[in-house]
């Protein structure tokens, strides 16, 4: 606790936010828990995909704190995703 408060210190106040690890908690999972991590780590729609950031375009994007090129990820075009404005002449 602060000595200037009642109010018992946070997370926010532990120093992670400055570079100090964290202790992770090493207790084994419990049954029901090693379940939904197994589920979780398999998708239920068919054969996972690579993560985005494993392209090497994107880490090289990442690495130099650049834009990716236009279309690297989805092909480019229309995302079909219901929200593409319509431009009339109205």
């Amino acid at each position: 606790m602060s000595e200037h408060s009642e109010i018992p210190d946070t997370a926010m106040a532990t120093g992670n936010d400055e570079g100090e690890p964290g202790q992770p908690d090493t207790r084994p999972l419990a049954p029901d828990e090693r379940r939904l991590l197994e589920a979780l780590e398999q998708p239920t729609d068919g054969p996972a995909e690579p993560a985005v950031e494993d392209d090497p375009v994107v880490t090289s994007a990442a690495a130099g704190d650049s834009t990716l090129p236009a279309g690297t990820l989805d092909g480019g075009g229309d995302q079909d995703d219901g929200l593409t404005p319509e431009f009339t002449d109205r």
